[in-house]
């Protein structure tokens, strides 16, 4: 073949392949096809908005509203179960045909024998492409199947049968049309919400910030989660039965003079569920009503008995509300254990009693500031006797200040803890910023120290003594002075090398307390064994003394001038005592203050 005859048959065939193209993309494939024709209708029949229904259990009027919401308009003005009509149309839409008759056995006769001359069931779904009639007959002689009539634009009347599903979705009773939840909520939404029940008035209600506050019966901050969780319990209720849709009879139910209601506000409406008594035929369920409509209904009353606890339910049970711990700048305390006071200074925290001061345990004061953020009260108590509870002469109280970011810039902000007696598991603690007395776990006040020893570093030497450059030992009659060289090797003096220092200096530098305890001057109180000088950085130098065992086995360190007791273990006094120079087994003893 010559080179055009190619060219031409080239072209030809990309021609046929595009024009193959085009019908396959603009053709429904078989599958699709083969779908479609087993539907009894192409109507968009999910998109619907007005339905009518009339079975044997009644005529209904359905109708959605500009929300996408479905209402029922008859026999009763309601909502409606959107679940339930959906799968009503998705039954519509996808029930499966099963034969379809020619228009020419549309005969009066057909009619009257496939029980479509008086339709048992009747359904109208009004679509964006025109309205769906839906007439149903009787049952075919073949399982499965009913006889239908069906009006549609396009296709005009047909006669058809169609699987019998189609009935069971249609026939049920008002009930099961209705919207079950009685209170559907957006919690988002939601701006405050009240509880009544006897007596008792709860209010809580959302600041502009979004914080929630219980306003009533105590004024406190609320747990947003604790209030999202009972919103989502209320807007989950579900009406187990329809009892009645007018108002003529509330008082046989309770609901003139409601026992309990809920009132919940958004910012477009504001809505209110009454509960009235329980329903004698079935104890398990209670009446209840919407304020705004005529219909009562049951609920379970298992469903409301959580909702009956709001008071412990939603309070926020943090036992402080400074924002966070590292906000804090200033611990106030007094107590048995004299008043003191506890300062942030940069990554410090200065401890100031009396006209004496010193360090604190940095990360003592922060692990009890978390626990102190992360503690919450087992329970509240607003009407126990303060006396009963200590709180008349608190063991500690303890005033906790912090800077506070503001539009208007930071301010200082403080609230007071009272800590009063404690029982078994529990503890007593009154907030000066939240209302009655928490009950907590013990653990937390056990754990506050009860004075200024309590806060102290437990690394035995000052915070800026730096390395040890000098070891005077004195015990058992005998002195020992030590240095270190500019080379950094250590030497007796008088005397030689002396390398055994350097391990000595070390467990010295690193040496910590158990912990400390206030020293009276008593002689009796210290007697002690022996004596260390130490020098350090910058000419800093440091004298303390180490006392005899306890009885328990722990020694006492005083330091020259010092009001408190340092306690160490056994293991490390032994070593203390030791001369400095003399070779040092580490199996032999802790190199701390165990």
């Amino acid at each position: 073949m010559s080179t055009p005859g190619l060219l031409v048959a080239a072209g030809l065939m990309v021609l046929m392949l595009g024009t193959l193209s085009f019908l396959q993309k603009n053709t429904p494939g078989t599958e699709r096809a083969l779908r479609e024709s087993k539907r009894m209708t192409l109507l968009p029949v999910r998109d619907g908005d007005r339905i009518e229904l009339q079975t044997a259990k009644g005529k209904f009027l359905f109708q959605k509203d500009k929300g996408a919401e479905w209402r029922i308009l008859s026999p009763v003005e309601t909502g409606a179960d959107g679940n339930t009509i959906g799968q009503l149309l998705s039954e519509v839409q996808f029930v499966e045909l099963m034969q379809t008759f020619p228009s020419e056995a549309k005969t009066e006769a057909n009619l009257q024998t496939f029980g479509l001359g008086r339709p048992s069931r009747t359904l109208k779904v009004a679509t964006p492409e025109g309205e769906l009639v839906v007439e149903i007959g009787r049952e075919t002689p073949r399982p499965g199947g009913v006889y239908v009539r069906v009006r549609q634009p396009g296709s005009g009347e047909q006669l058809m049968v169609v699987q019998n599903q189609l009935v069971e979705a249609m026939d049920k009773e008002l009930a099961a049309w209705r919207e079950k939840r009685v209170f559907p909520l957006v919690v988002p939404e939601v701006t405050g919400w009240w509880m009544r029940q006897g007596a008792l008035e709860v209010e809580v209600q959302k600041n502009p910030e979004g914080r929630w506050t219980v306003r009533r019966p105590v004024e406190a901050p609320a747990d947003p989660a604790a209030v999202d969780a009972v919103l989502g319990e209320i807007s989950a209720l579900k009406a187990l039965d329809f009892v009645a849709d007018s108002e003529g009879e509330l008082a046989l139910y309770g609901l003139t003079a409601p026992a309990q209601s809920f009132e919940v506000k958004t910012a477009s409406t504001n809505r209110i569920l009454q509960v009235g008594l329980v329903d004698p035929k079935n104890t398990n369920q209670i009446f209840a009503k919407m304020a705004d409509r005529p219909s009562v209904f049951t609920l379970a009353r298992s469903s409301l008995d959580s909702l009956g606890k709001l008071p412990d339910r939603i309070r926020d049970r943090r036992l402080v509300t400074f924002p966070s711990p590292d906000g804090v700048t200033r611990l106030d305390f007094s107590g048995k254990g004299g008043d003191y006071r506890l300062e942030k200074e940069g990554e410090h925290w200065k401890l100031t009693w009396g006209e004496n001061s010193r360090r604190a345990d940095p990360k003592r004061v922060s692990r009890w500031l978390e626990a102190l953020f992360q503690a919450r009260a087992n329970r509240f108590l607003a009407t126990e006797d303060p006396a009963k509870l200590g709180f008349s002469r608190p063991r500690l109280s303890v005033v906790i200040s912090w800077k506070d970011a503001s539009p208007a810039g930071a301010q200082t902000k403080n609230e007071t803890l009272l800590f009063g007696e404690e029982a078994k598991e529990e503890a007593y603690i009154q907030n000066s910023a939240i209302s009655g007395t928490m009950a907590t776990p013990v653990a937390l006040a056990r754990e506050t120290p009860d004075g200024v020893a309590g806060w102290f570093a437990r690394r035995f030497l000052p915070g800026d003594f730096g390395s040890v450059r000098g070891v005077i030992w004195t015990g058992g009659g005998q002195r020992r002075e030590y240095r270190r060289g500019a080379e950094g090797g250590w030497v007796q003096n008088p005397g030689g090398e002396a390398p055994a220092v350097a391990g000595y200096a070390a467990r010295v530098e690193g040496l910590e307390v158990l912990r400390w305890t206030a020293f009276s001057g008593k002689k009796d109180a210290f007697r002690p064994e022996m004596e260390l000088v130490l020098e350090g950085d910058g000419g800093k130098k440091t004298r303390f003394s180490v006392g005899r065992p306890s009885a328990d086995g722990s020694v006492p360190l005083l330091r020259e001038g010092d009001s408190f007791l340092g306690w160490i273990g056994r293991g490390a006094g032994e070593w203390l005592r030791k001369d400095p120079g003399l070779p040092y087994s580490p199996a032999a003893a802790a190199p701390s203050g165990g």
